[in-house]
């Protein structure tokens, strides 16, 4: 089987890469945005034609969500152009896609009965990002017949996502370490996510030929980031003020759900945030 996996050098896309070279029978095609531009619908028609992949891994998107709502023709541009460009060749040359989303589809008014969102649930983005997120998932969904749409959600990982200089729990350790007093927001909450645990699941979807459709794809439980923060600081075995404060003492162009936690009802088994974060953790200890 010889897949393709756009966005390679990327959080998830790396993590992909390395959960894949354990499968023999898995021929891996990493694309970067040096071999692969989705916006250009030439190119990937070319790219695709060339290697002829099985499946295609779609991780490429504009994720800087308040630069969204500035820059909103490139957020359509890449997260939903971009997706029609992969979605016309795939049909073209009968490929199965994988394309990443976001618990960023949703508005977050789940937040009074508490309970996280699964896959049938009605996406209602309140962001651009979101929107164009979830207009990329409408056009895999209503173009293509072989798919899988995986919503994943605060993710971390080694590499750090590309273009927003690391991740969150890099981020609380930089500043843990220069002894700045920590402001994190506890009234905003999701589901943390390693991304080598995403993965690993979804080369299951693809090697166990699981039913195409939407998967929700996240570690258990959920937590706000002020939790989230907290934990890593334990784990990390880090002591330093952290403070928790309201979303509205960050000022942020863009409106984020209150509450995004994910949750599948397929069936998908995943760890819980904390072991998973605990797991990450100890795998970057050295370098702390």
């Amino acid at each position: 089987m010889k897949v393709a996996v756009i966005g390679a050098n990327g959080q998830l896309g790396s993590d992909l890469l390395r959960a894949g070279l354990k499968y023999s029978n898995v021929e891996l095609i990493p694309l970067t945005r040096k071999e692969l531009d989705i916006t250009v619908r030439e190119q990937v028609y070319e790219v695709f034609k060339s290697i002829k992949p099985d499946f295609v891994i779609n991780t490429a998107a504009f994720h800087k969500t308040d630069l969204c709502e500035i820059e909103t023709s490139k957020a359509f541009k890449i997260n939903t152009e971009g997706v029609k460009n992969l979605v016309e060749t795939c049909t073209e040359l009968n490929t199965a896609l994988v394309h990443i989303s976001t618990d960023y589809v949703f508005d977050g008014k789940k937040l009074k009965e508490k309970k996280p969102y699964v896959e049938s649930d009605k996406p209602n983005p309140i962001n651009i990002y979101g929107i164009s997120k979830y207009a990329g998932e409408l056009i895999v969904q209503n173009y293509l017949e072989k798919f899988y749409v995986v919503r994943v959600a605060s993710l971390f990982g080694r590499r750090g996502a590309s273009g927003k200089g690391g991740n969150f729990v890099y981020t609380i350790l930089e500043k843990a370490k220069k002894g700045e007093e920590l402001k994190v927001i506890d009234d905003i909450y999701m589901s943390p996510t390693y991304t080598y645990d995403a993965s690993k699941e979804i080369w299951n979807l693809i090697l166990n030929e699981k039913p195409y459709g939407i998967y929700h794809i996240t570690n258990t439980g959920y937590c706000s980031w002020y939790e989230f923060a907290f934990k890593i600081l334990e784990f990390a075995n880090i002591k330093t003020r952290i403070k928790p404060v309201k979303h509205t003492e960050f000022k942020m162009k863009a409106k984020r759900p209150l509450w995004s936690p994910l949750n599948s009802e397929k069936y998908i088994s995943m760890p819980h945030w904390e072991n998973a974060l605990h797991r990450f953790i100890q795998s970057i200890i050295d370098n702390l």
